[in-house]
């Protein structure tokens, strides 16, 4: 199958619906996902999308790839990439595929791939390219399909490992993307007073592109914090994985200074 080179990137599978990702590119992408993992050994796989319109039609696809090398999905539905990671673990599975744009424009979607405890990244997404070009699948029989409910699993678990030092008001903006299912949720679970900005899932993200690290799309949050006197802000990206921070002066913390503030919990 003829498919776009520029689609298989360093860490991850990303293009535009309709022109790089169509539901039989898709699938073939499952194949290929899922022939690698039958020649490590490899058979449970969890499957996740993010909030995108395309979403429900191409994570069909996803799974029918996966299904066609013989591979069982563990189908944990519309929920943000630690999630999946999360499910990975939890369910016992052999790897996951999180079906995300994440920060990228609506008419986005791509793939993240884990496999044996690993994301797959540079040689082994190259591989996943080369096995759609030359038709390299297993067959076996098709697999089965789980459905799976992760969240409430993955919020006993936060909050079981995390305890605040004392009640914090905190806004939150989901920027319309995935962290909507779960993240007011979880902080509120915790103790937090949460003030939400854009927390329903709408994948034409109406309100701002799902982007923190751009100063543009922290406005509304640094905004809310200022306004109520909160002392922390939070947004994220559209899958979750991306996270920025306003302090209660509105100040934003940059990834680099985030990352000294979390070696030095874990250093500690």
């Amino acid at each position: 199958m003829e498919i776009p080179a520029s689609i298989f990137r360093e860490y991850d599978i990303r293009g535009v619906v309709g022109r790089d990702l169509t539901p039989a590119r898709v699938e073939a992408i499952g194949r290929a996902i899922g022939s690698e993992a039958r020649a490590q050994g490899l058979s449970r796989l969890a499957v996740a999308r993010d909030g995108r319109l395309s979403g429900p039609e191409l994570v069909q696809a996803l799974r029918n790839g996966l299904r066609a090398t013989g591979c069982v999905v563990l189908d944990v539905g519309m929920v943000p990439t630690p999630a999946l990671y999360f499910a990975i673990h939890h369910l016992h599975a052999d790897g996951g595929v999180m079906l995300t744009g994440s920060h990228n424009p609506p008419n986005y979607n791509g793939f993240k791939m884990v496999l044996g405890g690993r994301t797959l990244h540079g040689a082994a997404i190259q591989q996943i390219q080369a096995r759609i070009r030359a038709d390299d699948f297993r067959a076996g029989p098709v697999g089965d399909v789980e459905n799976e409910e992760i969240l409430p699993a993955y919020v006993q678990r936060i909050v079981g490992d995390v305890h605040l030092a004392r009640r914090l008001r905190i806004g939150m903006d989901c920027g319309s993307g995935v962290t909507g299912v779960v993240a007011p949720e979880l902080f509120r679970a915790l103790g937090c007073e949460v003030h939400g900005l854009f927390t329903e899932v709408d994948g034409h993200f109406p309100h701002h592109h799902p982007d923190p690290s751009e100063e543009k799309n922290l406005q509304d949050l640094i905004r809310l914090v200022e306004e109520q006197g909160l002392d922390l802000g939070l947004a994220f990206d559209g899958d979750g994985d991306r996270l920025g921070v306003v302090a209660p002066g509105g100040e934003i913390i940059w990834a680099d200074r985030q990352m000294i503030l979390f070696a030095q919990d874990v250093l500690s």
